[in-house]
This record gives C-alpha cells, sequence and structure tokens, in this order.
C-alpha cells in the first residue's frame, strides 16, 4: 500500500480507508464531511509524494485519493488517510510562483530516522485553500474524535448508580438529555447542523425501543421505521463545501443514497425497493427529504444526474421518448422488466396499470411506461372495455 511513498517515516501516519460504492470515503458512526477540495497535491516535507489528487476533510480525518485511476478497475492508484488527532497544528504558506498550501505539522507518534521535522503539505489549485483550512482549524478545535471517549469515562460505578433507584435517576437523566438535544437543536438551522449527528443517533435509539416494544402496533412502526430510513444522509454534499466539483461530489452521493441498504443486511438497496427504478421528479422529493435543510435545487438534480454515466457509478440517468426522466439501475434492461411482468402477470393473472403501480412499488408513470413497452415489444396484449384497459400475456408469440 505503501511502497509507492516518497518517505517512508510518513507510512505510520497514513492508513487506508474503505470506499463508497460512488468511489467517496466511507464515514465511520458520528463522522461528519466538512469540506472538499480538488487538485490537490501533497509533499512530505518539501518533495513532491503525490501529484493531483482530491481531498475530504472530517470531522475526523484528511481524506486524499488520487485522480488516476488503476488500469481496467475504477479505484484509484493510490489514496490514503491522516486522522485529525495525529495533526500538532496547521498553518498556511503562500508564494507568489506556487499554488497556496498548508501545512500539517504531524505529532511526534515515534522519533524521526532523520531528526528533521515531520510535516505534510497540501497544495490546493482550485482556489479551496482558505475554505480547507478554516474548516480544518474548526473541526481540530472541536476534537469530535474524543467524544466516544469522554462518554466511556462517565460511565463508572458508584452506589448512588446501583439498584431501581439508580436505573430511575439513569432513565431520568436520559430523557432529560434527549429532550435538550431535540430543544438545542431546533432553535436554528446552525444549531441543526451541529446536533445532526446527536439527532440520528437519537432517532436510531428510538428505533431500537419500538422494535423491541411488543404492544405497538405494526403500521405505527413501519411508519416510523420508513421515516428513519428517509434520513439517510447525515453528511449532504453543499455547493460551499465542494466547490466547483459540487455537481460531482452530488451525483456521487446521489449514487451512494441509492445504493444504499433499505434495511441493514437484507442485500436490498433502496433502489431495488423501489422497483430498480424512480422518476426524476420522484427522486428530487425522496433525495430533498433525507438531506434535510441542505435541499437541492432541480437544476442541479438534473446536472448531476447527466453526469452519471461519464462518472461511471451503479446508477443510470434516462430520458425516455415521452420525457419522463428516471433514475435506474444500471443493470435493469428492458428485458429484465418485461419478463418480470410476464411472471407477474402469469402468477396474479391480467393487470391493470393502477395494479401493477401497487404491485411493483412504482409510480403510475412508470407502470404505464413498462406495460406500454412490454406491449410494443409483443410479450403483452391489451383488452380494452367499459371497465377500462387490462394486459394479459400474448399467447400468439408465446
Amino acid at each position: 500500500m505503501y511502497s509507492d511513498m516518497a518517505d517512508s517515516e510518513f507510512r505510520i501516519y497514513c492508513e487506508n480507508f474503505a470506499l463508497t460504492p460512488s468511489l467517496r470515503p466511507k464515514l465511520s458512526d458520528g463522522e461528519i464531511e466538512y469540506c472538499f477540495g480538488n487538485h490537490v497535491r501533497v509533499y512530505h516535507r518539501d518533495k513532491i509524494a503525490h501529484e493531483n489528487g482530491s481531498c475530504h476533510l472530517s470531522s475526523h480525518r484528511i481524506y486524499w485519493l488520487a485522480n488516476k485511476r488503476k488500469q481496467g478497475s475504477k479505484l484509484p492508484v493510490f489514496m490514503f488517510s491522516v486522522r485529525l488527532s495525529n495533526i500538532a497544528s496547521v498553518s498556511r504558506q503562500s508564494s507568489l510562483f506556487s499554488s497556496p498550501k498548508i501545512i500539517l505539522n504531524l505529532n511526534g507518534v515515534r522519533p524521526s530516522k532523520s531528526g528533521k521535522a515531520l510535516f505534510i503539505k497540501l497544495s490546493f489549485r482550485d482556489g479551496m485553500r482558505d475554505k480547507f483550512f478554516d474548516r480544518l482549524k474548526s473541526a481540530l478545535a472541536k476534537k469530535a474524535w474524543l467524544e466516544p471517549q469522554k462518554a466511556a469515562k462517565r460511565q463508572g460505578f458508584s452506589t448512588t448508580s446501583a439498584g431501581i433507584r439508580g436505573l430511575i435517576e439513569r432513565e431520568k437523566k436520559r430523557v432529560e438529555k434527549a429532550e435538550r438535544e431535540v430543544d438545542e437543536a431546533f432553535k436554528d438551522l446552525d444549531a441543526l447542523m451541529a446536533k445532526a449527528s446527536a439527532i440520528v443517533d437519537l432517532a436510531k435509539k428510538y428505533s431500537s425501543g419500538m422494535a423491541a416494544r411488543s404492544d405497538g402496533k405494526k403500521e405505527e412502526k413501519d411508519q416510523f421505521l420508513a421515516m428513519l430510513t428517509d434520513m439517510g444522509i447525515p453528511n449532504p454534499v453543499t455547493r460551499e463545501s465542494a466547490g466547483s466539483k459540487y455537481h460531482e461530489q452530488l451525483a456521487r452521493q446521489l449514487a451512494d443514497f441509492f445504493m444504499q441498504e433499505k434495511d441493514p443486511g437484507s442485500g436490498k438497496t433502496r433502489l431495488n425497493g423501489l422497483g430498480g427504478m424512480i422518476t426524476l421528479p420522484d427522486a428530487f422529493c425522496i433525495f430533498n427529504r433525507a438531506r434535510g435543510t441542505e435541499m437541492v435545487s432541480p437544476n442541479d438534480l438534473l446536472n448531476a444526474c447527466e453526469l452519471l454515466e461519464t462518472l461511471h457509478l451503479p446508477i443510470a440517468f434516462r430520458r425516455f421518448p415521452s420525457d419522463v426522466m428516471v433514475i435506474q439501475a444500471k443493470d435493469l434492461s428492458e428485458k429484465k422488466i418485461c419478463d418480470r411482468i410476464v411472471e407477474h402477470i402469469k402468477s396474479s393473472g391480467a393487470v391493470s396499470p393502477i395494479e401493477l403501480s401497487r404491485d411493483f412499488s412504482i409510480s403510475l408513470v412508470l407502470a404505464h411506461h413498462h406495460l406500454n413497452n412490454a406491449e410494443q415489444s409483443a410479450y403483452i396484449c391489451r383488452d380494452q372495455s367499459e371497465d377500462g384497459i387490462r394486459y394479459y400475456i400474448n399467447l400468439f408469440i408465446q
């Protein structure tokens, strides 16, 4: 992994990391992305180590991915991350004849063999240096990576926390804390974004509690769990954080969102739960509801969708002759849809567009399109009467 690095002394600071299906860093629980920069060069001390990559800043790490891909693969030729806890200080460097830089002075995890100070330089050529630096300083000051450790230290034993009285006190404190977080979060939009992680964690706890109860109504549980599923983007890409690469990063997050498992461990993605295809207006509503306050405009979503093919993402954008625009799974073909309709009619009998929309969990617009396409391809035929249109298997072709 690190054989290409310019200086072996830096290996201990640079770690590998997992990627999402759209090749964005996969963040850990409670980790929030702050900023993104493109065309970033990496120096080990004053020596160039890596050319031209994208750089993501989160509350816990700095991620760097080479823009160049491995031969025959979509993966970057090199990538690494640096924990913010390993950074002692940061500073800016500017020169008349070179790109503006950020200097990361590293903690002395081990003595330097050369006796020289260990520092990494990030050279920005897209004008994002100052914004990235300000967000980095803020992240270093907040020390979000210490929050789990602080929580663990608070969970000590005492005689006042034992027995039934202790259980009542802990439950009382938990409820008070939850109410305080909700009150603080909804005071204004800035507070809401600052408390986003805590609110998502709180929602997950309520979800677990509801699942454990046996006296609750199934409809209420399903409705609540569906609401939690829609809260699927704790780190929305914004124009401010992504800069000139806003639409590209938005396209990648759109792919991650729809290819995310609907229920953990089920293996069924959110897009599969929608029949493998969704109209662009429906996608706009679902995506914006998941993003919370950081909503995207219809034009921005359309521009992002038009980049899906060039970025080789696992979802595709299509525009039908009827001008209906959809997002679909890349491996979904018209033949697969027609075969599925035929199997459905064989098992359930003749079907109307409304019934297909209900049974396939798709919009009525898509149901009409799929049935018309299957009819034109001679898989099915229609019977039109006073009761409306119903579709049957085409026995002449079969």
